[in-house]
């Protein structure tokens, strides 16, 4: 049962990456809000801080 946890941690984290990027790379022409790409950020920190791994920065410019 915790791979499988993992599994889904991971997922999360790949997919709100992934979100995010996209975002970045459409610039104001993307459809997410602030609140929304908060939201995503958040899900990365967080899951990162749980493993012990680095935080994710994203630029403004």
């Amino acid at each position: 049962m915790q791979f499988t946890n993992f599994n889904m941690i991971d997922n999360s984290v790949k997919n709100a990456m992934s979100k995010l990027m996209t975002h970045k790379v459409e610039g104001q022409e993307s459809g997410l809000t602030i609140f929304q790409v908060a939201k995503l950020m958040d899900t990365i920190r967080f899951n990162k801080k749980e493993e012990g791994r680095g935080e994710l920065n994203f630029s403004l410019n």
